[in-house]
């Protein structure tokens, strides 16, 4: 099946999308990782399936 990487905004929705080759199977968590660094939240389908979820650390607010 085809893998496509979704860059989330803050409101979790899409921003970005990408469909991922075969030969990135083995790396997703560090393809994911790396554009993390761009968008609140990434997550990995797999057709139907959400495969790998990642988000950004919450930001500690000071009262």
């Amino acid at each position: 099946m085809e893998l496509t990487l979704y860059g989330l905004n803050e409101a979790g929705e899409p921003a970005f999308a990408e469909k991922l080759g075969p030969e990135l199977r083995d790396r997703l968590r560090e393809f994911a990782l790396e554009h993390l660094a761009r968008h609140h939240a990434v997550e990995v389908w797999e057709g139907p399936t959400c495969v790998l979820r990642l988000r950004r650390a919450a930001a500690h607010r000071q009262a």
